[in-house]
């Protein structure tokens, strides 16, 4: 092979390796939380919590008083901004009632296990 066919080689093989790339990177892109509308009303909004593993939210925080039920439980992190952490246990099909959080206070979700959680929350208005 000449000079002007390995370089039309390696030109072919490069876009075929930049198209299987780009759709290997479409096939596979990093799943993230998402939150699913479920209700909401004069009293309360509900929705759907959907914690992909390895998957983390962004700072937020809970003003209200709301309940949780584990659709399918697992380990859930709460980090704060200063860094500490919290490990709730939510158990498949167990309700838990959680308070306001204090005035100031922020922290984001952490799922650093292998498995999907699924929350339903329910929150006073």
């Amino acid at each position: 092979m000449g000079g002007t066919g390995r370089i039309a080689a390696v030109v072919v093989i490069g876009m075929i390796l930049i198209s299987a790339g780009s759709a290997f990177s479409h096939t596979f892109q990093r799943a993230e939380m998402r939150r699913v509308p479920q209700f909401d009303n004069e009293r309360a909004t509900s929705w759907l919590s959907v914690i992909p593993p390895h998957t983390e939210s962004t700072m937020h925080r809970h003003d209200r008083y709301r309940s949780v039920i584990a659709i399918v439980g697992g380990d859930l992190k709460t980090v704060s901004p200063s860094g500490a952490v919290t490990v709730t246990h939510y158990e498949t099909g167990k309700s838990y009632w959680q308070e306001p959080m204090p005035a100031g206070a922020m922290h984001k979700d952490v799922n650093d296990t292998d498995g999907t959680i699924e929350l339903v929350v329910v929150e006073m208005k």
